[in-house]
């Protein structure tokens, strides 16, 4: 037995950091693409896209790990089977319950650091990630300008645009304003040189076009005015900093009780995370039963069903939880009692084949 047990923990831990390092390249690759697409519009500063990349990472684990620990098993346990390992372990007098054991041990091993991921590191990574957008949203409308992409500045009333940019952002070229305002004709502004100015005194910053024009109405309006400039300094109104109202996803578990039904919700989702990890690594073993030499195509089809069917009854709970339409005592309970359920028939079944339970319950109605 202790050989079938390092052999068995050996291939889980093969399977789980492949799976690990796929789906985590899969999410890292999205979140990039993303974050780099807002990084071009001027929405993003690249300063944070590390910072941000590894908070979403971080709080992602919750369900990638999980995830992977499920593959992991039913990938070597169905291996088994398929090259007849699993019946000479049986002929040995190793049964499926046996292996319940080892792979229980390693389920509620990993349990433990997700519950702390779950239940602490994730909410924190949720709370920085906001802090990390307040701070960005406060700072200088100009920080965030790209190069050849139009950008609203002082809350949407004018609209700017540069088409150069030098890499501290002080120094543009080909600069376009357009100033809205319905009580006033329409400005225009366009120079091909600015600068970033900051007042040392009071911290405003000012744009200074260099050598440009200005338009004020409509062209052919008697009231159409052109103007030269040598410098024309524009004062960049600053954000108002403004704090995002705190989802009970970023509020560290200590506080759930506060936040009522909806507190209560979120503390048994995170709850459910390392109960789910735990059940999920039982499920694999009569899940991963085939008949030798046959494919396990279909098995693992029927088991990543069983998981989202899974993960969803758990999220439409939770949302039931906080919407009121059940009792808290109810919540997410009833949906690992009848993965529990579910296991124990398959487990019966594979146990004991002559136990057939869908003909036991048609003999108990008539």
């Amino acid at each position: 037995m202790k050989v079938i047990r390092r052999s068995l923990f050996r291939e889980f831990l093969v399977y789980f950091l492949g799976t690990i390092t796929v789906l985590t390249l899969v999410l890292s690759s999205t979140r990039v693409i993303r974050y780099l697409a807002s990084v071009a519009q001027g929405e993003l500063p690249s300063d944070v896209v590390l910072s941000m990349m590894g908070l979403k990472l971080l709080w992602a684990q919750t369900i990638i790990i999980p995830v992977a620990l499920y593959l992991a098993a039913l990938l070597t346990l169905s291996r088994w089977y398929r090259d007849s390992e699993m019946a000479a372990i049986n002929a040995a007098g190793i049964s499926p319950l046996q292996l319940l054991v080892p792979v229980g041990l390693v389920g509620l091993f990993v349990s433990l650091p997700v519950g702390v991921l779950s239940f602490y590191l994730a909410p924190w990574a949720e709370e920085q990630t906001v802090r990390i957008e307040e701070r960005v949203e406060s700072e200088p409308a100009l920080t965030g300008v790209a190069a050849g992409s139009f950008r609203p500045l002082d809350e949407g009333r004018r609209i700017f645009y540069v088409q150069q940019l030098s890499d501290d952002k002080t120094r543009m070229e080909n600069v376009f304003i357009r100033a809205i305002n319905a009580e006033q004709p329409e400005t225009v502004l366009v120079a091909p040189t600015a600068r970033v100015e900051v007042d040392q005194d009071n911290g405003d910053q000012f744009l200074v076009l260099e050598n440009g024009h200005r338009y004020d109405g409509q062209a052919g309006s008697l009231d159409y005015r052109q103007i030269s400039y040598a410098e024309y300094a524009l004062l960049i109104r600053q954000p108002e900093l403004k704090q995002k109202f705190r989802k009970v996803e970023t509020l560290p578990t200590a506080e759930l009780k506060k936040r009522g039904r909806y507190g209560e919700a979120e503390f048994q989702w995170r709850l459910s995370i390392p109960i789910s990890t735990l059940l999920l690594m039982l499920m694999a073993v009569p899940l991963s039963y085939a008949a030798p030499r046959s494919g396990r195509a279909g098995r693992l089809a029927t088991a990543m069903g069983i998981y989202l069917l899974y993960t969803n009854l758990l999220k439409v709970s939770s949302a039931w939880i906080g919407d009121a339409r059940i009792p808290a005592w109810v919540g997410v309970w009833w949906v690992h009692l009848l993965l529990l359920l579910v296991f124990i028939v398959m487990m019966t079944n594979l146990v004991n084949p002559m136990v057939n339970w869908p003909h036991r319950l048609l003999r108990l109605r008539r």
